[in-house]
């Protein structure tokens, strides 16, 4: 699949398994959760500048497929790696995959029966995670707001498909995917009434271990206002989300475009992931150049050591961030 930014405008609890279904019994949880996180947010205590003696295990840090190597070339570190594929195609390997149907609509993917070529392929994607142990995170169709409206179906209709894979999935007993809803920044801060809106299109919570957002500073490229916008500012009603509905928080894509202060954005987010590592278990920067021809002139791709240095801090970070 072609990796993309939103083409939306601009404008995070470590991961717990989704609440049983019925017809589901609980799966283990995938990650370690924070000692004291109760007990803080039932004071309502906001997250310290330095990092918490109770923090939860290391958050996953990276930069997504398309732009991985000259990251980890780059910063000259080892990195998560988020992967985009479809269902047709065989599952790489990759701390996170995001996944999609091809050309299939929601409503076909949600229907999909039992013997159909799209139900074995979801079937084979779902046992080669499984077989393939560890903790993988997983999303299906990311952005899908960005498509409202369009061939794909209505948001109601991509709940029906997101549960449906989820269910095949849990068919097949591979319980150790980390289900991540993968909608852009821009869903989560604009009005309620927009079609847009990110509490239209949620699967529920007994679907999803983890918000993921795809924040990008936009300032003057593409959908942009000018507007220099940082991590924190974009991140933060997202966090909001996953804090009401008890799920942990991501950044499946984060960039910012190109300019002087890029660096300093970077160290910015670094700060930002620290004061929020009670909740966010992942992030992974977008280096690489757009692939929606409105943002052609974003410059999300690192330019130099400096910026490279910056990325490569947190990735240093041994103690809170991992690959």
């Amino acid at each position: 699949m072609s990796t993309s930014p939103s083409v939306l405008p601009p404008t995070g609890r470590p991961t717990s398994h989704r609440a049983p279904r019925p017809t589901a019994r609980r799966r283990p949880r995938l990650r370690a959760l924070t000692v004291g996180l109760a007990a803080t947010l039932a004071l309502g205590a906001t997250a310290s500048l330095a990092p918490s003696a109770a923090a939860r295990t290391p958050m996953y840090f990276g930069s997504v497929a398309g732009g991985y190597e000259q990251a980890q070339a780059g910063t000259g570190e080892n990195l998560a790696n988020h992967a985009y594929s479809t269902f047709s195609s065989k599952p790489p390997t990759a701390r996170m995959i995001t996944v999609h149907a091809g050309s299939a609509g929601w409503r076909q993917v949600a229907k999909a029966a039992p013997g159909s070529a799209l139900y074995n392929d979801i079937v084979r994607w779902a046992q080669t995670i499984k077989a393939r142990g560890g903790h993988v995170m997983v999303a299906y169709n990311h952005e899908p707001e960005a498509a409202a409206g369009g061939s794909r179906g209505s948001s109601a209709d991509f709940i029906a498909a997101y549960r449906r894979v989820v269910n095949i999935f849990d068919s097949q007993g591979a319980s150790n995917v980390e289900w991540t809803w993968q909608m852009t920044a821009y869903a989560f801060r604009t009005k309620p009434g927009d079609s847009r809106a990110a509490a239209k299109w949620y699967p529920g919570d007994a679907y999803v271990d983890n918000v993921g957002a795809d924040a990008y500073n936009w300032a003057s490229c593409g959908h942009g206002n000018g507007k220099w916008n940082e991590l924190s500012w974009l991140m933060e009603p997202v966090i909001a989300f996953a804090r009401a509905h008890g799920k942990a928080a991501s950044m499946p894509e984060f960039a910012t475009n190109s300019d002087a202060r890029r660096s300093q954005w970077i160290r910015n987010a670094h700060q930002f992931f620290l004061n929020n590592q009670d909740i966010l278990t992942a992030a992974f920067y977008f280096n690489r150049p757009p692939t929606v021809k409105a943002n052609s002139d974003c410059r999300w791709a690192l330019q130099n050591s400096t910026e490279y240095d910056a990325l490569g801090d947190i990735a240093r970070d041994r103690a809170h961030f991992t690959a």
